[in-house]
């Protein structure tokens, strides 16, 4: 009998081996990652030992969520239940108490697992070791205000050069704005600031590889050392054969053909300008053998007339080719030049403005830390001081991994395959990616470095005899057969399988849902009307958008969309729903549109979808500048700095801060006498909306000038009109749910400017004024709206219905300047192709190349994000469509249903000009079956989503007193008499508060304990120095009494490493004599934790402090015990002890057990 062959899933998640895991698209690789840090934490791995690294903050959030979900869910399972999920994961042991205790143990880890993007783990590297890492400890990571404001002073530096010493640069950069234009050289500066990381690195790279790397350039491009364009031209004016051009001109010139005369013509010319001693023109002799576009010319002289020194006009040709692609090389090599001397000053300043804020960069991250860890010995250091060291690291989405994050990967992971690293204790890397998946290029990934970190992992652990698994995951679990099975014949000719896998041949998936029957719909492609109906602005995009009369293909292609949705929703089509694990009628939160880019189609499906009533969740992303809420608060401050601003005030009047209708505006502004503000106030009183408008825009000229920017935008928004609705409330209703992100955004601006400095209304409209920063909006499954984003935004997400809408593709993307060959050279070619050399040439279509891959790879993820139902529909335009080394996303998706058995049925097209009108029909090719859809009757009957049985029982009035919540500091105030009544723990000092002063201790001890010793009364001095209505003597007291306490060696144990500030915990103590449930809950503001006892710390700062606990007020007493009862629940194995710390002494004063039982019982007897 064969033995059952193991789940691919659980080999890669044995905790036992190291793991390189390729996993198609919906195999579950997230589901496999969880369950190998699962199965981790049951051997006995340290969590404070493992490291997971996610692509995004949105991965990591996700994989943390599970992870606490699935080890939650062990805690609570029955014994049954538990074993079954072990064996599900792979685990043949049942520890099933070390099981339940995973979920607590991970919650209790210091500083919470390590499940983090590699650019949040290098930064907490380099603040845990800024000295080592030669960085400021008090080091800020770059923000997109200040990135702006340093990209700004670095382009101006480049546009002014007026320091003494770069006249030559001067120079250089005006040759630049000469060849390029003023739109070219913009488009240079904007390629320092948007790639100016990777320019840096690789001028380093060009100058540490050579030291005369400018030589090495131009011989890089074929010349054999630096030369200007007029060496070339004298030397080759040197080779001509004068003489022979005398007689090849008078010869062709004396031709009856008119090409022959032209060329004779050339000739003589040029030979005159050698008699006459005029320069050298190389264009005369260019024009003989070149066209315009610099080709060869098929003929110099007509067919038949061929001149006696023929043989040497041929030679002359090919010599004149030779020379034009040597100049071509001058002319990049010295505009390259020129355009690295101008980055040089750029990243200068840039890098020091940057060190002036004492920031990092992104890049500097990954830089500063592959810095800190390539020496092996200082990299062990580090990582031991760090957290005592790594021994197991999960990296996912390997296929994004750049080549500089690769490296710390290889770093941390060092000895994993050797020595001791082997030998010692198990240590494991994990890494699981897809190569068809790699779809950010633009971030620096790049599938060729997937495969190579996989090789020489291998390599390492076959070198170290370390144990290395390998397997692959080609079961899908999300979609359904006929969806793989159309995915297969996309990919199945060999170039395109080439193009998506570097590694292996075939692609081929497996379903393993069998719940329901899958469907794949090929919709005709929509073109531009027939000649009659066409006109010049059917490929003009943006005034269909301004115009909704003009119906080019993609709006009409984003009508069908819109209308097909509104169909199926209408006539009841049905989905599986995974989470009720039955069929039901689709919403529109089934549907999910993944476009390529964010172009026109986007726009007009969005629109689109809100003209036919069906509900969208708008853009993926946002522009915060050119949305219109943003738009109108923005007028706002300019209205409240120049109400004489009519524009502005026109603006505001019509947005929802006003609500003025078109006939209220002219009512207001026509036949007016002066300007609009005027007119405003001048207006009768009516109690209309005009009044309403006058009474708000007087309230906010008034509220303006005497508060900042945030704080006036956000009273603004939460201001209420006399409906009783909030201004916030009044733009979601005129703008959709999108505008709460793009308010909430603009407060962010503006808070964000207030830090900066910017916090006043002038300050902040300038910052507003040339705002670009866009806002990216989750979009996650759950909603009941139609989710419409790019493919890349889709990575991760999936859906019942996906629609794929594609465009035509008018040229090659636009190209960098700066071209970068795979040695790393660099090159500005300022002409396009047409200047192109043999070496750039084959740069760019080796770039061509790589992205025409990317976008197959592009086709795949959108392909499979689909679960029930996918549709690829397509419009073209009246331009020719790009062709390049691949198909089209349509004509692959074409080619994929020849090779299918597949039917057609007709599909019913929404006439553009008849809003819903029939107006043709077309074949639509299907594969697979179509769901059934329920009659009207069928769905009053469709089973809703059952609730659970706590939302059905009926709440009775012991339910409500049974469970009785309690603040645990507020216990026994109600017994003190005035008397009794203890000084205030947050007594006043001078004119403080009542609570001022123990909430600004209290933060004191939050903030200090983890500074540095030598570091604390500065810091202090700052956080209070914040605190504008504290005196100097203030801020010295409190300080003292702080520092009172963290220098004095009695309480080293309550601010040492077992220790944790302000931790929240709620719970039942017990039960009262009548039978209700006593629930208490507080925040202890210290905790101490060792292996056999926890010590629960609580600041006071009663002056005169007692000597005894005995003598505290008995609120504090009960306070602590009620901490003690709760904590006893959740460490039944270790002693739990209370105390208070008084800042006045300073002294401790322990709580004895017989104390904390006698106020214990005096709670649950309450």
């Amino acid at each position: 009998m064969n033995a059952r062959p193991q789940n691919p899933q659980n080999i890669a998640a044995d905790p036992k081996a190291s793991c390189f895991l390729t996993a198609n698209a919906g195999s579950g690789k997230t589901s496999t990652l969880v369950n190998r840090v699962a199965r981790l934490l049951l051997s006995r791995a340290d969590p404070e030992h493992i490291l997971c690294v996610t692509y995004t903050k949105a991965a990591a959030a996700e994989m943390q969520d599970r992870l606490f979900q699935q080890l939650g869910g062990w805690a609570v399972a029955d014994d049954d239940q538990l074993i079954a999920d072990l064996e599900r994961i792979g685990e043949a042991t049942h520890d099933l108490p070390r099981a339940r205790a995973l979920f607590a143990k991970a919650l209790e880890t210091p500083g919470g697992l390590k499940i983090q993007t590699i650019h949040a783990f290098c930064e907490k590297l380099l603040r845990r070791f800024p000295l080592e890492a030669r960085l400021s400890p008090a080091f800020k990571v770059l923000d997109d205000l200040v990135g702006e404001d340093l990209a700004e002073a670095a382009t101006t530096a480049v546009l002014t050069l007026d320091a003494p010493g770069l006249e030559a640069v001067a120079e250089a950069r005006d040759r630049l704005i000469r060849k390029l234009k003023v739109m070219g050289f913009e488009k240079l500066l904007g390629q320092f600031i948007h790639q100016h990381d990777a320019l840096q690195e690789r001028f380093e790279h060009l100058v540490h590889r050579s030291e005369d790397w400018q030589t090495g350039l131009f011989h890089s491009l074929g010349l054999d050392g630096v030369c200007t364009s007029q060496e070339c031209l004298d030397a080759y004016a040197d080779t001509l054969e004068w003489h022979l051009l005398e007689d090849l001109g008078q010869t062709l010139l004396n031709g009856t053909t008119a090409t022959n005369q032209k060329a004779g013509q050339a000739f003589l010319d040029l030979y005159e300008s050698k008699i006459s001693g005029r320069p050298f023109d190389f264009e005369e002799i260019k024009g003989i053998f070149l066209t315009k576009d610099g080709s060869p010319r098929k003929n110099v002289y007509t067919k038949g007339t061929a001149p006696a020194d023929a043989r040497y006009l041929d030679r002359m040709a090919e010599e004149v080719i030779a020379l034009a692609d040597r100049l071509r090389a001058v002319d990049i090599a010295g505009n390259t030049l020129d355009a690295l001397r101008l980055f040089q000053i750029f990243s200068a300043v840039y890098q020091r403005e940057k060190a002036g804020e004492g920031a990092l960069d992104f890049t500097d991250l990954i830089n500063r830390t592959k810095d800190l860890l390539r020496d092996p010995v200082q990299a062990a250091w580090v990582l031991y001081k760090l957290d005592g060291g790594l021994d197991h690291i999960l990296v996912d989405e390997a296929q994004d991994t750049s080549e500089e994050q690769w490296i710390i990967v290889d770093a941390l992971s060092s000895d994993f395959f050797s020595g001791e690293g082997v030998t010692r204790t198990i240590r494991t890397l994990f890494a699981v990616g897809d190569e068809k998946q790699s779809i950010y290029g633009f971030q620096g990934a790049d599938p060729r470095e997937f495969l190579k970190a996989r090789a020489q992992i291998s390599q390492r652990a076959h070198d170290g005899g370390a144990n290395l698994v390998e397997p692959e995951l080609i079961d899908s679990w999300r979609s359904l057969p006929e969806i793989l099975g159309f995915v297969d014949a996309v990919f199945a000719d060999g170039d395109v399988q080439h193009a998506l896998n570097f590694s292996s041949g075939a692609i081929h998936h497996i379903a393993r849902r069998g719940d329901a029957s899958g469907v794949v719909e090929l919709w005709p492609m929509v073109r531009p009307m027939a000649a009659v109906e066409t006109t010049a602005d059917d490929d003009d995009e943006q005034a269909a958008l301004d115009d909704p009369g003009r119906n080019p293909p993609s709006k009409r292609l984003a009508k069908q969309i819109a209308a097909t949705i509104r169909s199926e929703i209408a006539a009841g089509r049905t989905i599986y729903d995974k989470a009720l694990k039955r069929r039901r009628t689709v919403h529109a939160g089934d549907v999910l549109i993944l476009v390529r880019k964010r172009d026109h189609l986007f726009e007009h499906i969005i629109r689109e979808l809100k003209i036919a009533g069906v509900a969208v969740s708008g853009a993926d992303r946002l522009k915060l500048g050119d949305h219109i809420a943003f738009q109108d608060l923005r007028a706002l401050l300019r209205v409240c700095l120049q109400p004489m601003d009519a524009l502005s005030l026109a603006c505001v009047l019509r947005s929802p801060l006003c609500d003025l209708s078109e006939s209220d505006l002219f009512e207001l502004a026509h036949h007016r006498e002066g300007n609009l503000w005027s007119a405003l106030l001048k207006h009768p009183a009516t109690e209309g909306p005009i009044d309403a408008a006058r009474v708000f825009l007087l309230w906010a000229q008034e509220t303006a000038w005497r508060l900042t920017a945030f704080d006036f935008l956000a009273r603004v928004l939460n201001r209420r009109d006399f409906a009783g609705r909030s201004f916030r409330q009044r733009f979601l209703t005129r703008l959709g749910d999108e505008c709460e992100d793009v308010l909430d955004e603009t407060l962010a601006l503006a808070l964000k400017g207030e830090g900066a400095g910017a916090a006043g209304l002038s300050a902040c409209l300038d910052l507003f004024e040339f705002q670009a920063s866009q806002i990216k909006r989750e979009q996650e499954e759950g909603g009941h709206a139609v989710r419409v984003m790019t493919v890349h935004g889709s990575k991760g997400l999936e859906a019942p219905w996906v629609i794929v809408p594609v465009g035509p593709q008018y040229g090659a993307r636009k190209e960098d300047l700066i071209l970068t060959g795979e040695d790393g050279q660099m090159y500005l070619c300022a002409g396009g192709k047409k200047a192109d050399t043999a070496v750039t040439g084959d740069i760019r279509d080796q770039r061509a190349l790589r992205d025409e891959q990317e976008s197959l790879r592009l086709f795949y993820v959108a392909l499979t994000r689909a679960r029930d139902r996918l549709t690829v529909c397509a419009y073209t335009g009246t331009k020719p469509a790009a062709t390049g080394n691949f198909p089209s996303w349509y004509d692959l998706a074409s080619d994929a249903f020849d090779r299918l058995e597949t039917t057609s049925h007709p599909m019913t097209l929404v006439n553009p000009f008849d809003d819903g009108e029939i107006h043709d029909e077309a074949q639509v090719r299907v594969f697979g079956e179509h769901s059934e859809a329920l009659t009207a009757e069928a769905r009053l009957h469709e089973p809703e989503v059952p609730l659970p049985d706590f939302a059905l029982a009926m709440v009775t009035h012991d339910d409500i007193e049974t469970e009785r919540w309690a603040a645990i500091s507020q216990m026994g105030d109600e017994d003190r008499t005035e008397s009794e009544t203890a000084p205030s723990p947050l007594q006043t000092i001078g004119s403080l508060g009542r609570y001022r002063r123990g909430n600004l201790i209290h933060k004191l001890f939050e903030i200090l304990p983890d500074i540095a010793p030598d570091n604390r009364i500065a810091v202090a001095g700052r956080y209070l120095g914040r605190q504008a209505d504290l005196t100097d003597a203030q801020r010295e007291e409190m300080t003292g009494a702080v520092m009172a306490v963290l220098t004095d060696a009695r309480f080293a144990e309550a601010f040492g490493p077992q220790s944790r500030p302000e931790i929240a915990l709620a719970g039942q103590v017990g039960v009262n004599p009548r039978g209700e449930a006593i629930m208490l809950s507080g925040r202890i503001d210290r905790l101490v934790i060792t292996d056999d006892r926890v010590v629960i710390i609580d600041y006071k700062s009663n002056r005169p402090a007692p000597d005894r606990a005995e003598d505290a007020a008995v609120a504090y007493q009960r306070q602590m015990a009620g901490y003690v009862a709760l904590l006893r629940q959740v460490y039944p194995d270790r002693a739990v002890e209370a105390a208070l710390l008084w800042t006045d002494g300073p002294r401790l004063t322990p709580m004895s057990e017989t104390l904390v039982q006698l106020r214990l019982d005096e709670i649950l007897s309450r």
